[in-house]
């Protein structure tokens, strides 16, 4: 019997540990869900006859080894800052680990360790990164066994509304970690554009986003990611002209957050004493120009940002609720964490709503003087059971681990999943599940 232990039971586990259980019987297979929160944990083995669930704190370094060493595979969904305390104990143990984070100088500095201990350390197995990389290198591995040339290449990918439940003005709700929306594209963002490195501080980054429209789908935009420029090596594309991995919102997002960032409200370097009558209104009145007699915060507001007192992106503030008269409640809070409370409750996912990801994938080749563009795009809509966000990150996952336990990737050591070994079978596998790109070519002059 093969036993697999997923350390974390949150919003993004519920795809994979059911993948995990349906497969359980027919590979022998024994799945342990570990979470700080038992009941937690409980509803997702859902009393499965190869599932169990344990209490799990990875600080208790008694309690981590005894989980990690009973197992043979560890996947890994807990904060991408505490994936390193896991691989060390996944060293000591002798035991492989997926995560679906990118890899951190920590881990990097471990490769020589699991080699010597014969494990794999896959991180980057997710959506984004993950499926990115997998199908991205299909592609250029196919165009490179043809002889081409890749002279550009754009990848964006975002996690967002299914049209059907899209009725807010910023086309925008959660379906994953909320601080990570308030704080996103606080690093300087690098990229290689038509040959030259690029670098956009957090202050440009949303106000120069960049028009997409996908077919059949409608428009979008996107901002580029802290780091392209690594890719170039890891994808093999040395002397390419133009390299840059974006996120990606649907249209009018990015620049209504640039007011936000303008304003000062995403800013999470230092607290605001909030008593008991602290507002919304109150908070927001200390980012703004100060009042002129009879002027009403709306009016403030649009004078503060240079805009009309009726823009779109004025409509879109005022909707999330930052000039409410509510109260904040007591305590010492940042800009960003004050944000996050109000989003939080504005882009809440109802019930019935559905989430949507969008993956879009553009290169630019030769060969020999024909010039092609080939995009490749994966657009899922969440299901009644699953979050589109849970499906992709959860899925490949849970496709790698399987490819471990039945001894189909050899690797040792630190990777990400841009094997062929490794990203054949698994995107295979994937489309199966529905997650299926759709290609389009067009020759350019």
């Amino acid at each position: 019997m093969n036993k697999v232990l997923v350390l974390g039971a949150g919003r993004s586990s519920s795809a994979l540990i059911e993948y995990l259980l349906h497969n359980s019987t027919r590979f022998d297979w024994r799945i342990t869900v570990a979470d700080t929160d038992l009941i937690n944990a409980k509803s997702k083995t859902e009393n499965h006859q190869n599932g169990i669930a344990v209490q799990f704190n990875i600080d208790d370094e008694e309690n981590a080894n005894k989980i990690v060493s009973e197992n043979d595979v560890v996947i890994s969904l807990l904060p991408p800052h505490l994936h390193d305390k896991v691989a060390v104990h996944c060293i000591q143990h002798k035991k492989h680990l997926i995560t679906a984070s990118y890899v951190s100088e920590k881990m990097k500095s471990l490769n020589r360790e699991a080699i010597e201990k014969g494990i794999l350390i896959m991180c980057e197995s997710g959506l984004d990164p993950g499926i990115d990389h997998m199908s991205a290198m299909q592609i250029i591995d196919e165009i490179k066994a043809k002889d081409g040339k890749i002279i550009s290449f754009k990848s964006s990918c975002g996690g967002l509304v299914a049209p059907a439940c899209d009725n807010n003005p910023w086309h925008y709700k959660i379906s994953w970690n909320p601080r990570n929306v308030v704080l996103a594209g606080q690093a300087t963002a690098q990229y290689i554009d038509d040959g030259i490195k690029k670098f956009k501080p957090y202050h440009r980054l949303f106000a120069e986003s960049e028009k997409l429209k996908i077919k059949g789908h409608g428009n979008f935009e996107s901002y580029p990611n802290r780091d392209s420029i690594s890719y170039i090596s890891t994808y093999g594309l040395d002397g390419i002209k133009t390299l840059v991995r974006s996120t990606l919102r649907k249209e009018n997002y990015c620049s209504a957050w640039n007011a936000l960032i303008q304003l000062g409200l995403t800013d999470d370097s230092y607290k605001i004493h909030s008593n008991e009558k602290f507002t919304y209104q109150d908070w927001l009145m200390g980012f703004l120009l100060t009042s002129k007699k009879k002027e009403s915060v709306s009016k403030t507001l649009s004078r503060t940002l240079g805009l009309k007192h009726h823009h779109r992106i004025i409509e879109q503030l005022l909707w999330l609720g930052i000039a409410d008269k509510k109260k904040i409640g007591l305590g010492e809070f940042s800009p960003a964490q004050i944000l996050q409370q109000l989003i939080e409750e504005k882009w809440k996912m109802k019930k019935n709503d559905r989430d949507m990801v969008v993956m879009h994938h553009e290169f630019i080749y030769l060969n020999g003087k024909k010039k092609t563009k080939h995009t490749s795009s994966l657009i899922i809509e969440g299901e009644k059971n699953h979050t589109a966000m849970a499906k992709t990150v959860g899925l490949p996952l849970g496709i790698i681990c399987k490819l471990i336990l039945q001894n189909k990737i050899s690797l040792t050591g630190v990777h990400i999943p841009i094997m062929k070994e490794v990203y054949e079978p698994a995107l295979s596998e994937l489309r199966d599940h529905g997650i299926i790109f759709s290609d389009h070519f067009q020759v350019i002059n």
